[in-house]
């Protein structure tokens, strides 16, 4: 399982990329993806996935030139704790 390719593509939907998703809801649906239906082999710990998706989507928010960002709530223009979306590529005009 890799986690950044993971919360990627959990982030690239179309509303979920407009409005961005809580992190709690990102771990439930990296959770979902990567447990098989009939194996407990794997027995993954909600916490600790919670954890390292805060950890790495908190680091790459402060990047310049990281893919995610933070969500800001339109009327109080502060950040939304724990949202997060894809960061929008705009081209340069040449």
């Amino acid at each position: 399982m890799v986690l950044r390719e993971s919360v990627r593509e959990i982030l690239s939907e179309k509303k979920i990329r407009r409005e961005g998703l809580h992190v709690k809801h990102i771990a439930r649906h990296v959770i979902n993806q990567n447990r098989t239906l009939f194996s407990d082999e794997q027995d993954f710990s909600y916490e600790t996935i919670k954890s390292r998706i805060n950890q790495m989507l908190l680091y790459d928010s402060g990047r310049k030139n990281g893919e995610f960002t933070r969500v800001k709530n339109p009327k109080t223009s502060k950040y939304r704790k724990g949202v997060y979306r894809l960061k929008t590529i705009r081209k340069k005009k040449l």
